[in-house]
């Protein structure tokens, strides 16, 4: 079906190296880069990196299932980075993009759901120019994202700061509509250019034992659904709930905020075997859920209410081919007393009769490239077609979508190309450079007790404070976000070599010079030794440095003071003059005697350093370097009568550092 030119890899694709994290991520956020500005305490420009690629931050920041954490270099040291919670810092202290709508296109493409792969193609479709409308069956958008994950994970404030900046860009919504229903799917498809199904999973799976027709037997997607509406659904006081996966678990703590008094998990796997996130099972365990392993759903006991559910002893799940086949000892039987049975036990495509071709499981069959279906013009993504996946995944498989609609539309195939692109993936940390690095451990997130949060539905992750968070990311390790050698400039003095604690830089046989990505930590201790310019740090060339200064003193008044600021330091500069204005760096090293000049070019009256605390600095081995580039730039200025003009501020007190 798919009918795509093939490409030629260029030079510049065969270059793309990405660290383990951003690798990890379905969707390729440049995760060194954003965690790099959360340091510097730049939430926005954090903010504006995520949502190069994702345009979810305030959901995947809280619901993650965090794959990048899992490919975190800090792995072999003590923890990952909390890459998810940071993403979420960045849009927590960050500002959104103002709206601008971008419709400037003729092509009209029509999106059928607004979960996560339908609101990931309209965002993109929509920034390519293209009109589009979203239609969602429930009330407000959001999908499962509002009507099934509890507000408690996902309050409605934090996904309407994503959807609300997407709409911004011109789209247009009908909610309460439901194609196959109250539209036609062929009528779509003659008034739009394109439509794409992204409907999700809408049905829920029921059991085939005796009384699972009883009216106090629930699916879960009915039941999350109607408590996030608001509804107090009567429970009764025992609650059991059939299945072992996070939709599971949230059942069961949001049966506990109903007010029921005990809630039963049964569930076929074992422990080990449970599909659910660890922290998931713990924390449901943690507010009053009890988790009974290896149990599997015989019978619902009851006339017309429900009394008890029958279990049998679960022996195995799978077969010897790893293919889903569970096994019974029918001799062990156990009764589990209940008011109210919630099945959790999986989701199916609820797409109707639409007119396409679909499996046999209900899903539409796509081209796996371009995720068009049977009929022309029409296509499908997500849940809907790949089965139930994780929100990350959902998003990646929006972007596909666009990328396709678009290539078809406008004969440009090249988005849909890059998607499929191999990179190169850093490999892990060199013996002798994890012997280097200091172990610190990962940042707490601070959390509502787990008494308190049982009684409501508020949310009990509190988030990153902005120290907190620029604490968190200063633990990245800055994977390929170091060094760059401009070889037309390098002398080959081995300037680097002498001050690289880590042996990143090598000479090639013929002397040439070259930079070792994965012992490099993005210091930037070398590019402050060269006398030749020829290094500079990805994210922070001279040219990014003077564009900051220049953001910082856009409105500059009389005699203003500009303050560069090692790591989130603050507290000596607001002493020394509370209206300083901020430019937040990992290290002083970054700032050189010409950033200096161009800030008072730019206005400043007067500039600032703010030194580390040398008990948490992040860079140690440049302490040396940063001194001698102070005394530097304070020669350099004496000379030309503007010695008085520049200030060395310690961390922990008031005084002005001696230069």
């Amino acid at each position: 079906m798919s009918n795509i030119p093939p490409h030629k890899a260029s030079e510049a694709d065969k270059d793309r190296v990405f660290a383990p994290c951003r690798a990890r991520c379905p969707v390729h956020i440049d995760v060194p880069g954003y965690l790099s500005a959360v340091a510097e305490g730049r939430f926005t420009d954090a903010l504006e990196i995520v949502m190069q690629r994702n345009p979810l931050p305030s959901v995947c920041g809280r619901v993650c299932l965090r794959p990048c954490e899992e490919g975190c270099r800090r792995c072999n040291l003590d923890e990952p980075v909390a890459i998810a919670a940071l993403k979420r810092a960045a849009a927590d202290h960050g500002a959104y993009p103002l709206p601008r709508p971008m419709g400037t296109r003729p092509e009209r493409v029509a999106i059928i759901g607004s979960g996560p792969t339908g609101l990931t193609a309209a965002h993109d479709l929509a920034q390519l120019g293209m009109k589009v409308t979203l239609f969602e069956e429930k009330p407000k958008l959001g999908g499962m994202l509002r009507y099934g994950i509890p507000n408690y994970r996902l309050p409605d404030d934090a996904l309407d700061r994503d959807i609300g900046h997407i709409v911004s860009l011109g789209v247009e919504t009908i909610t309460g509509v439901r194609v196959g229903r109250d539209l036609n799917l062929d009528e779509l498809a003659q008034t739009f250019d394109a439509v794409l199904i992204a409907a999700g999973l809408q049905g829920s799976r029921s059991v085939p034992i005796d009384g699972a027709h009883l009216p106090q037997v629930m699916t879960a997607l009915d039941f999350l659904e109607r408590s996030a509406s608001g509804e107090k659904l009567d429970l009764g006081e025992r609650v059991v709930v059939v299945g072992g996966g996070n939709v599971a678990m949230d059942v069961a703590r949001t049966a506990i905020r109903q007010h029921a008094q005990s809630v039963d998990v049964i569930c076929l796997e074992s422990r080990d075997e449970m599909p659910a996130s660890e922290h998931e099972i713990e924390d449901a365990t943690l507010e009053g859920a009890n988790v009974h392993c290896s149990w599997g759903p015989h019978a619902v006991i009851g006339d017309e209410n429900v009394c008890a559910l029958d279990t049998v002893r679960c022996t195995s799940i799978f077969d010897s081919e790893k293919r889903f086949a569970p096994e019974f000892d029918e001799s062990e039987l156990r009764r589990f007393e209940a008011d109210t049975i919630i099945l959790a036990i999986g989701q199916s495509a609820d797409v109707g009769d639409l007119g396409i071709n679909l499996t046999h499981r209900g899903s539409p069959i796509v081209d796996p490239v371009t995720l068009r279906t049977s009929h022309e013009g029409i296509y499908a993504a997500g849940d809907v077609v790949t089965g139930p996946t994780r929100i990350i995944d959902a998003i990646a498989h929006g972007h596909r979508a666009a990328a396709a609609i678009f290539g078809a539309l406008v004969d440009d195939w090249s988005l849909l190309r890059e998607l499929d692109l191999e990179n190169t993936v850093l490999g892990e940390i060199p013996p002798h450079m994890s012997e280097m690095l200091e172990t610190r451990r990962r940042i707490q997130m601070e959390t509502v007790p787990f008494y308190e949060a049982i009684k409501n539905w508020g949310e009990i992750e509190e988030g990153y404070t902005e120290y907190e968070a620029a604490r968190e990311a200063q633990r990245c390790l800055g994977c390929t976000t170091g060094a760059r050698l401009a070889q037309e400039k390098c002398a080959s003095c081995l300037s680097c070599m002498r001050v690289c604690p880590h042996g990143a830089p090598g000479v090639h046989v013929g002397g040439y010079m070259y930079f070792d990505m994965e012992a490099c930590h993005a210091c930037g201790t070398c590019a402050s030794a060269c006398p030749g310019s020829a290094i500079s740090i990805e994210g922070c060339s001279p040219d990014e440095m003077v564009l900051r200064v220049q953001r910082a003193l856009a409105s500059p008044t009389i005699d203003q003071t500009i303050a560069f600021v090692c790591g989130h330091t603050r507290n000596a500069l607001e002493t020394l003059d509370p209206n300083a204005r901020i430019v937040t760096v990992s290290c002083l090293l970054r700032v050189d005697e010409s950033t200096v000049l161009q800030a008072f070019r730019s206005g400043a009256g007067r500039v600032a350093f703010s030194e580390c605390d040398t008990g948490t600095c992040r860079f140690p081995h440049a302490l040396k370097l940063v001194a001698q580039r102070e005394r530097s730039i304070v020669s350099a200025l004496t000379q030309i009568g503007m010695g008085d003009s520049f200030r060395i501020v310690g961390p922990a007190s008031d005084e002005e550092a001696p230069s």
